[in-house]
């Protein structure tokens, strides 16, 4: 053991200039990055000085517990007691220990579904196991799933401190090492997420401020400023990066199935229930879980939402009981949530749950030189997902009419205009002709007309008919489902049918 042999052999090393004589117990973590520390501060004294830590000591017999607790109380740490697993899990949602101490057999729960239940909530913890009865075998497991150190009951007081001391050195390099990889990701390293303009850049700067918290985050903008790729660059700046990112468009599900989709339901709860099933907010369990088009949900799914961000409980439909949960909530929309409350169609204690950090996206019209960013960027990705390597670029004329373009769909609908002429343009340079009609300056007849040839099918017929309403509204889904006198949940599945793929479909993107 490291700290066996510094106490055997006491070293002198050299640092900062000095010679530093350590004296018996000192540990050299020559191994921990030195930036923004003092020489001296890379040693750690276990018995010494450092900083609190947070240390959760669990046994289901409470004299145990709290005789270990008053063995470790000279420590200076900020120490919780707990006779019952699942108390102890709830408290680490909380708050999450630097290291627990657990005894190993309990009832309904060991020491080593504890741990695995307890790094599931928290990755860094580090963890020491006390027990009478850990045979051999379950030593090798526990060691095996990271246990630090396995001891026998009762556990001698100077055992169980320099066992502290190690697992307290372990959850340092497990925290570095987390907050190294999230620096070294960097913002640049998210994939989807291009652009330099200024507007952009103040939206990616408070992506950067706010990754951290724990907060709801609301994102705002028109369909298609990419609000599905900034959650994913705040997920994977967070400390949640290595748990899961669960998305849903609620606009996209029936009302009548949100509420099982995110909550979950019991067997023969409803026709169709054929067995339990765990809803999204568990599947998201650790991580976070991205609700775009949130001001579509209707008024009863607002309420349960509403509880389940209050209490971090949800309850599945047809089931009695509660289960915790440990979830980030993003949400999007392109809806003026303020109007929405003041109309009644939104709840305002709802709102204010999710407004908590508000970021707004910018449009495409806003963002200047980014368009040609994204274009070649898009140009790039089509070239070889299709095999055009024979083109070479837009010409001139060709960007500066791209660079000129509104855009009403945003990214969307410059990715798909990218798409569309990849497929048509005889290259090698892609010019003004290739473009849509409505960009190129040609085909402005009246786009009121519909043409209906016979002959055409009538899913042929309703497919044109959605295409030319979603035209004639300039891509605004709401506005179309309206003329067309359907729901909103109703054309998404049309367009899913149809495999049609519009500026601002069902995936926000950058």
């Amino acid at each position: 053991m490291i700290a066996q042999h510094y106490r055997n052999h006491p070293p002198s090393r050299r640092l900062s200039g000095k010679v530093a004589e350590l004296p018996t117990g000192m540990m050299i973590l020559s191994h921990l990055p030195l930036a923004g520390r003092s020489a001296y501060n890379v040693l750690w004294n276990p018995l010494k000085e450092r900083a609190v830590a947070l240390v959760f000591v669990l046994d289901d017999d409470k004299v145990t517990g709290e005789g270990i607790a008053a063995a470790l109380a000279r420590e200076g740490h900020e120490l919780k007691t707990f006779d019952a697993p699942e108390t102890a899990l709830d408290a680490a949602r909380e708050d999450a220990p630097a290291v627990a101490i657990t005894d190993f057999a309990m009832p309904g729960m060991n020491g080593l579904e504890f741990t695995l239940a307890l790094r599931k909530i928290s990755p860094d913890t580090t963890f020491l196991v006390v027990s009478g009865q850990a045979t051999v075998e379950d030593a090798v497991s526990l060691m095996k799933h990271g246990v630090v150190d396995v001891m026998t009951k009762p556990p001698r007081a100077r055992a169980l401190r320099k066992a502290l001391g190690l697992a307290l050195v372990q959850y340092e390099l497990a925290a570095e090492n987390r907050r190294l990889r999230q620096a070294l990701r960097g913002r640049r390293n998210i994939k989807g997420v291009i652009g330099t303009s200024p507007a952009f850049e103040a939206v990616l700067r408070q992506v950067e401020k706010v990754a951290s918290s724990p907060s709801s985050v609301l994102l705002g903008g028109e369909t298609g400023t990419g609000k599905e790729i900034i959650a994913e660059a705040i997920h994977e700046l967070s400390p949640r990066a290595e748990q899961r990112l669960v998305k849903v468009h609620c606009a996209a599900i029936p009302e009548s199935l949100l509420e099982s989709e995110l909550f979950g339901h019991m067997r023969g709860s409803f026709t169709g229930a054929l067995r339990d099933r765990a809803g999204l907010f568990e599947q998201a369990h650790g991580g976070t879980l991205f609700l775009d088009e949130i001001g579509e949900i209707a008024p009863a799914v607002q309420v349960k939402l509403l509880r389940a961000l209050q209490s971090y409980e949800i309850q599945r439909v047809g089931d009695t009981r509660t289960r915790k949960i440990d979830v980030r909530v993003i949400t999007a929309t392109n809806r003026d949530l303020d109007v929405e409350v003041a109309e009644g169609r939104f709840r305002q204690d709802l709102f204010y749950r999710l407004n908590v950090i508000a970021i707004r996206i910018p449009s495409l019209r806003q963002r200047g030189g980014d368009i040609e960013l994204l274009a070649r960027h898009f140009l790039a990705r089509e070239k070889e997902k299709v095999g055009r390597n024979d083109l070479e670029d837009f010409d001139r004329d060709t960007l500066a009419r791209l660079s000129a373009w509104h855009w009403p769909g945003n990214v969307r609908e410059l990715e798909n205009c990218v798409a569309r002429v990849v497929a048509l343009a005889e290259g090698p340079k892609i010019r003004t002709e290739d473009l849509p009609a409505t960009m190129s300056g040609e085909g402005q007849g009246d786009r009121s007309q519909l043409t209906i040839t016979q002959g055409m099918t009538l899913a042929e017929a309703e497919r044109l008919l959605i295409l030319h309403t979603l035209e004639e509204v300039e891509q605004n889904k709401r506005e179309a489902s309206e003329r067309l006198g359907i729901s909103l949940a109703t054309l998404y599945r049309k367009l899913s049918q149809y495999q049609v793929s519009t500026p601002g479909n069902e995936d926000d993107t950058q």
